[in-house]
């Protein structure tokens, strides 16, 4: 059976625009809606877009779908109404809150899609730096931070990077099921990126919730090299892709040393 890529494009969820641009091998070749949806505390403009699937050998990575009913509703009872800016992509002027209860609907074509998401508290590290370890007789720079995970409830933290003036990159997802209540110290390495002393370092930490942490896990453990690797857990049920997170995030920047 042919196989389709599914392309997840994400640009401009931050205060500071930026692309993530994640490949998982389908099982399906037949084009799929695609959702992806944020909710954030650091940026006032939040955004939705959606697109279809496409094959692989499509020049074009992201196909649009225009003219959908796009909303987020909140725990307080307000509705924000998505309007689209460009082909695929919906936008809305607020900003999220923690521990507030988001739901995101969208109406195309006859059909309702909807997600849940929670934005949890907002927990930030206390100290960024610059660590050494020795790889293969190598010594390879990581960067660290601290921080104090709160005790008697889960955790789901996604940590992404930009160096110098790449783009930015998520690293991976991690969760408290080890480190609950703990003072947690995280390194931060990307196997692709060798840095050096002067590099510029900016590193977010987003607070998620478990379904987003469920998704992300699965993209982050999909082997690419399988003939058939899982799809990432949609939010959406049966009939989308995707997923939909309200997050709260700290941003820190540091230089290697």
């Amino acid at each position: 059976m042919k196989q389709a890529y599914l392309i997840i494009l994400i640009a401009g969820f931050f205060s500071v625009s930026c692309e993530d641009v994640i490949d998982i091998n389908l099982n399906d070749a037949d084009p799929q809606l695609v959702i992806v949806g944020t909710v954030s505390n650091r940026s006032y403009e939040q955004r939705v877009t959606l697109s279809r699937t496409v094959a692989f050998d499509v020049s074009e990575p992201f196909d649009p779908v225009s003219g959908a009913t796009v909303t987020v509703s909140d725990g307080r009872g307000q509705t924000f109404q998505f309007v689209e800016r460009t082909p695929g992509v919906y936008v809305a002027n607020f900003r999220g809150r923690e521990r507030e209860r988001y739901e995101l609907s969208v109406q195309l074509e006859g059909q309702v899609y909807t997600a849940i998401s929670t934005m949890p508290p907002l927990i930030t590290a206390d100290s960024i730096g610059t660590g050494v370890r020795t790889l293969f007789g190598e010594e390879q720079k990581f960067i660290s931070i601290r921080y104090a995970d709160p005790a008697g409830m889960p955790n789901y933290y996604r940590y992404l990077w930009r160096v110098n003036n790449g783009a930015m990159k998520m690293l991976y997802v991690t969760q408290d099921k080890f480190n609950d209540g703990r003072y947690v110290s995280e390194d931060l390495v990307d196997f692709d990126t060798d840095l050096v002393a002067g590099d510029s370092v900016v590193v977010r930490m987003q607070c998620i919730d478990k379904a987003a942490f469920d998704f992300w896990n699965a993209v982050q453990s999909t082997n690419p090299g399988t003939a058939a690797p899982a799809n990432p857990p949609s939010m959406f049920g049966a009939g989308a892709l995707g997923y939909f997170s309200a997050y709260a995030e700290s941003e820190m920047p540091t230089e290697v040393q």
